[in-house]
């Protein structure tokens, strides 16, 4: 009788262990489940962020030639300014020396009238 106790106590015990095995192995089936469709998840959003960066080194690469265009723009507008400038200065001393001119024209003028007030007198 106490080998049929001894038995059945030792058969308990190692159904309880096999109850907690069964227990620890469905845990572990429910993590990996759970892993696996984090995995999905996560490879799922490194696909979307592969693609945003696609899309952002395309952006960076049309900002670059719209930059290198702009850039052409304002050298051609540099040299039409140094250009404009330049006649602008050349058109300066054009008046300067036209003025000049004005000027002795003016003074011829003057003693001109002033010979005929000489002569009328």
């Amino acid at each position: 009788a106490v080998v049929s106790t001894q038995s059945t106590g030792e058969r308990d015990k190692a159904i309880n262990r096999a109850d907690e095995l069964q227990d620890t192995v469905q845990n572990a089936k429910d993590l990996v489940t759970k892993l696996e469709t984090d995995k999905r998840d996560l490879e799922n959003r490194l696909e979307l962020a592969d693609a945003e960066i696609d899309k952002l080194h395309e952006w960076k690469e049309q900002v670059l030639e719209e930059k290198n265009e702009l850039e052409v723009e304002v050298e051609k507008l540099r040299r039409e300014n140094d250009s404009l400038q330049n006649a602008i200065d050349t058109f300066e001393v054009a008046f300067e020396y036209k003025d000049q001119e004005i000027g002795e024209l003016e003074k011829q003028i003057e003693e001109f009238n002033q010979e005929m007030d000489d002569l009328a007198s």
